[in-house]
């Protein structure tokens, strides 16, 4: 038979039944040459040596990434001729002072492009243009149960952690108090980890509805997409009998695995070319309102009351003790008269440090004065004392000068009676 190419080509409607027969391509058949021949056109007959070229030819056709070796082998093989007609000394020498024939030299290159190309990428990945709307709104309409019941949980465990009632009339009229906050916990939890099974299912089951809507069956593809969609709802449900802490752990595991999966179903071509991006972002959503629930399911166990446990619901429901009962205004009457009185006390305390302070300056300059006095009159006892033994030096002096005056008399007048 002829190919469905060369059978639909309009020049091989104008060739006669018997040349195709005579080559072979076709059988020959009587009812053949009952039909007409038509009469080819001029233009028509330029065409027909190349197709039956191609028709005949026994080599397949070259592929266009495909190197022919031999042809390769035949060109190097060839000596190039001379043509000096074609070179001259203006065409291969430059002057010096002549302009360079080199483009220029492009400016300074721009170290922030990468950066910016970067962000406009995380720009034009988060804006998810290519996305169509309509699932573009149901994707973010899907992740508000998620955000609004971690928010719920980060609140409610905030309360649960506090004192109730607050010091605030304005808090005290939004905050629940600790039973009503516990009870409402409690009742998230079984919705949070409902939703996320059935979201988790319903993206294993996109993967079915992607190959149902296939014309032909790729067995590879086919592996992949049908054990997505049994896994994706087997791992889910049973999460739902977990404790809140591993049920949510094990889902955000879930729709990180199945990100994987889609991603890389979008490179195949599995999938339309938007839908990686799209599961990015929406995974992405989904994976901070878990991470919030969990920082809130932990802040609530901070006290070593553990709510899976039934410890903080006992502890709530307990009947209140004798004196349970507070006068809220009275405590704070006397929280004020308590604080008065201990800021009246530091004042106090604060002058008589003061008053120590000043009696110990004084006490040193009063002993500094007497230890100054009693040097002054050490001093003065010395210089008294000095002047008195000058004055008995001076005394001694004079009497041993009149002493040696008379022994020198007597001496004289001894010598003059000797002479006589």
């Amino acid at each position: 038979m002829i190919p469905a190419p060369l059978r639909a080509s309009p020049v091989l409607r104008t060739i006669r039944p018997r040349t195709l027969a005579a080559t072979g391509l076709v059988r020959s058949s009587a009812s053949f040459t009952r039909r007409p021949v038509p009469i080819l056109h001029p233009s028509a007959c330029q065409n027909v040596p190349s197709v039956l070229r191609a028709v005949m030819s026994t080599k397949p056709p070259l592929r266009p990434n495909k190197i022919d070796k031999e042809f390769e082998k035949q060109v190097a093989k060839k000596k190039l001729e001379p043509r000096p007609e074609e070179v001259s000394r203006a065409s291969s020498v430059r002057q010096v002072f002549k302009k360079s024939q080199a483009p220029p030299p492009s400016e300074e290159p721009d170290l922030m492009a990468g950066l910016r190309g970067d962000l406009n990428t995380v720009k034009e990945t988060f804006a998810l243009a290519t996305v169509p709307r309509v699932p573009f709104a149901l994707g973010l309409a899907g992740t508000l149960p998620y955000l609004a019941t971690s928010l719920s949980t980060l609140v409610l465990a905030w309360n649960l952690n506090n004192e109730w009632p607050t010091r605030s009339r304005f808090a005290n009229a939004f905050l629940f108090n600790h039973e009503q906050a516990a009870h409402w916990l409690h009742i998230l939890e079984p919705i949070q980890v409902g939703y996320g099974a059935v979201i988790i299912s319903f993206l294993g089951a996109i993967h079915w509805g992607l190959e149902f809507a296939e014309k032909q069956t790729v067995e590879n593809r086919a592996r992949l997409r049908y054990g997505i969609g049994v896994l994706a709802p087997a791992v889910a449900w049973p999460t739902i009998f977990m404790p809140i802490q591993w049920a949510l752990t094990a889902q955000f595991a879930a729709f990180c695995v199945l990100y994987y999966v889609d991603s890389q179903a979008t490179v195949k071509g599995w999938t339309p070319t938007w839908y990686a991006s799209y599961r990015f972002v929406l995974t992405g959503v989904v994976g901070i309102a878990l991470v919030i629930s969990l920082i809130g399911r932990a802040k609530v166990g901070e006290g070593r009351l553990h709510l899976s446990s039934g410890e903080l619901a006992g502890r709530i429901r307990a009947k209140p003790t004798a004196g349970s009962d507070r006068d809220w205004a009275k405590e704070e009457e006397d929280e004020r008269k308590r604080i008065k009185e201990q800021r009246k006390q530091e004042e106090e305390k604060k002058k008589e440090e003061e008053e120590e302070k000043v009696r110990k300056e004084e006490e040193e300059k009063k002993k500094q004065a007497e230890k100054d006095g009693a040097a002054d009159s050490r001093k003065k006892g010395e210089e008294q004392k000095e002047e008195r033994d000058s004055q008995a030096d001076g005394a001694a002096f004079d009497s041993n000068k009149d002493s040696g005056g008379n022994e020198s008399g007597k001496g004289g007048g001894s010598q003059k009676d000797e002479q006589k």
